[in-house]
């Protein structure tokens, strides 16, 4: 009987783990308690688009404050949000805060990419909601944010297309390549596009690094001096 019974709980467990695409992308990362000990994520990439090449240095915190850090050829750009106040520098030009629409982008970018695993398997911790469509597509829904349409591979159960607007456009993420670094699964190359092949993007991972020092000045830009 005792058998019987377990058995008749396990088989329960699978099935309902096999319809969840949340708990499979969970444990196809790494497992849900493994990610967890993740406060933050500290990466570098390089990029190619419109026939140049640059790079990309990206800091992301499990609570949702980010900085981002790009620089293609001639221009230049940094990206920031400290969970309150969102903003952009260009170039040489002064530091711009974000309101409206491109602060619910900058909020939702928090949880881009591999980062997408602090929103999507903490409920107990997320600002936002989840749904589910079908048995490989969540929508991450960020309160205050944009959404996020993440859609997983069926043989892998990792991201395999992350999708959403910007801009009046729609970005399309493709993930080509993945690598474990201490467990966790995060992706090495991606393809960027908004449906003009002129600025399709290629970006390859080439450092990550799991919690790392966090200075909280690094999530807002400093003014810089005059003259």
């Amino acid at each position: 009987m005792r058998k019987a019974l377990f058995l008749i709980v396990f088989f329960a467990s699978a099935a309902y783990g096999a319809g969840d695409p949340v708990g499979r992308w969970a444990t196809a990362v790494g497992g849900r308690e493994k990610v967890g000990l993740i406060q933050a994520i500290y990466r570098e990439a390089t990029i190619e688009v419109s026939g140049l090449q640059g790079t990309i240095k990206a800091w992301h915190t499990a609570d949702g404050r980010y900085r981002k850090e790009e620089k293609v050829g001639p221009y230049s750009s940094i990206e920031t949000f400290d969970g309150t106040t969102a903003t952009v520098q260009k170039g040489v030009a002064p530091p711009r805060k974000l309101e409206g629409v491109e602060r619910a982008q900058a909020m939702s970018s928090a949880f881009a990419n591999t980062n997408a695993i602090f929103f999507a398997f903490f409920p107990e911790r997320r600002h936002g909601k989840i749904t589910v469509e079908g048995d490989d597509t969540v929508v991450l829904q960020r309160e205050g944010g944009i959404d996020w349409r993440v859609t997983l591979d069926p043989q892998t159960s990792l991201p395999k297309i992350m999708v959403h607007e910007q801009d009046g456009r729609t970005v399309t993420v493709t993930f080509v390549a993945y690598e474990t670094i201490d467990g966790i699964q995060v992706e090495k190359e991606i393809h960027r596009t908004i449906g003009d092949p002129r600025f399709n993007a290629v970006i390859r991972f080439t450092k990550t690094t799991f919690n790392p020092p966090i200075d909280p000045s690094l999530f807002s830009i400093a003014p810089q001096p005059n003259g």
